[in-house]
């Protein structure tokens, strides 16, 4: 990953505790990882045995990425792999906050709130 990227990322982190009224300081950890790892992850805390793109662990603030499930998805969407990366980011971001997306609502809801913080008008580019 492109170190130029943690700016972007770090803008993104900001953008989505002010859409979520984010008051105090929230570290949180971003860690990429690969198929086989994360993978391993989803089979011993979610109990699915699949690579995913994105995971996060509330105790922990802490959110994992396959950077190549997202190369992969990013091509498959045809956008910026950048693009897709803050995507699955602020995924886990939301999931950190409580947000889950077990119902059609809920998940419209979490779709929803990404758009609006990557919508092309935030200047986040």
């Amino acid at each position: 990953m492109p170190l130029a990227w943690g700016g972007f990322l770090n803008k993104l982190a900001q953008a989505t505790a002010c859409q979520l009224k984010i008051k105090a300081d929230w570290p949180v950890s971003l860690v990429f990882i690969g198929p086989q790892m994360i993978r391993k992850l989803n089979r011993l805390y979610r109990h699915q045995d699949a690579v995913t793109d994105v995971l996060s662990f509330t105790e922990i603030d802490e959110i994992f990425i396959c950077y190549a499930r997202a190369v992969r998805q990013s091509k498959t969407n045809k956008i910026p792999v950048k693009q897709e990366i803050g995507w699955l980011f602020i995924h886990g971001l939301l999931h950190l906050r409580g947000y889950t997306h077990e119902t059609e609502k809920k998940f419209k809801r979490m779709v929803d709130l990404q758009g609006e913080i990557l919508r092309p008008d935030a200047k986040l580019r």
